[in-house]
């Protein structure tokens, strides 16, 4: 999964447009696109060091800017995270119940602080919807299960990686208990986020337009003396 790298495709953090990121200018950013700024030893022995890279959206010209720290013998990525913009723009739908959309909200808000902590905020939320559509289940990954058979195609295998990228096999106790915070992938917390929001447009929004849709069109067969839409 690529992490706003230049040349990469992927969601800009401020506009949320899908995007092929830029290299970004050097008049507009200070320094090379890969930077090394410092080198530590580590507890257990080994060096490490911080590289920050950026990139542009081509959408709203805004900076993203990550950095990453890395194992100085493998260059193996140890960790890694979004500094600008603090955060990804998240906003919440407003057809989504108020009990979902606090969650969602609040994970988006810690995710810059602890990526545990809004990746178990996401895991409640994500149940929460599934307790709602699907129905409650004995653990989350029967009601994933259950979700994907009725979800389209995209959208459900976007759901099944949850799963995968999250190391549910690893970790059990994400399965059997949605609110535990355990260790998480690096990019687990946003993915998890974004798969939300997919669902949220599914469930919510998508039905609330239909639904308005329809009543305007029943209005308008009304004012002609025609018989309302039948309900499907």
């Amino acid at each position: 999964m690529s992490f706003y790298e230049p040349d990469s495709r992927g969601t800009c953090p401020h506009c949320r447009h899908a995007a092929t990121f830029d290299e970004p200018p050097t008049n507009r950013m200070v320094g090379q696109r890969m930077e090394r700024i410092n080198t530590a030893l580590s507890a257990h022995g080994d060096k490490e060091y911080v590289h920050v890279y950026s990139s542009v959206c081509p959408n709203c010209l805004k900076p993203i800017v990550v950095m990453t720290v890395r194992e100085e013998t493998t260059n193996k990525v140890l960790d890694r995270r979004l500094i600008f913009p603090p955060n990804v723009v998240r906003a919440v739908p407003p057809e989504v119940p108020p009990h979902i959309g606090e969650d969602f909200a609040e994970a988006a808000a810690v995710i810059s602080l602890s990526e545990k902590a809004s990746a178990a905020l996401s895991r409640r939320c994500l149940q929460s919807v599934l307790n709602e559509k699907i129905g409650k289940r004995k653990d989350l990954s029967t009601q994933i299960d259950e979700a994907i058979k009725q979800l389209p195609t995209r959208i459900g295998e976007n759901l099944d990686c949850i799963r995968q990228v999250g190391n549910y096999a690893a970790h059990p106790e994400k399965v059997e208990s949605t609110g535990t915070i355990v260790d998480v992938e690096p990019e687990e917390a946003n993915w998890t986020l974004d798969v939300l929001e997919e669902l949220f447009d599914h469930y919510y929004v998508m039905p609330k337009k239909a639904e308005e849709r329809r009543a305007k069109l029943d209005k308008k067969l009304k004012s002609i003396g025609k018989p309302a839409m039948k309900k499907p």
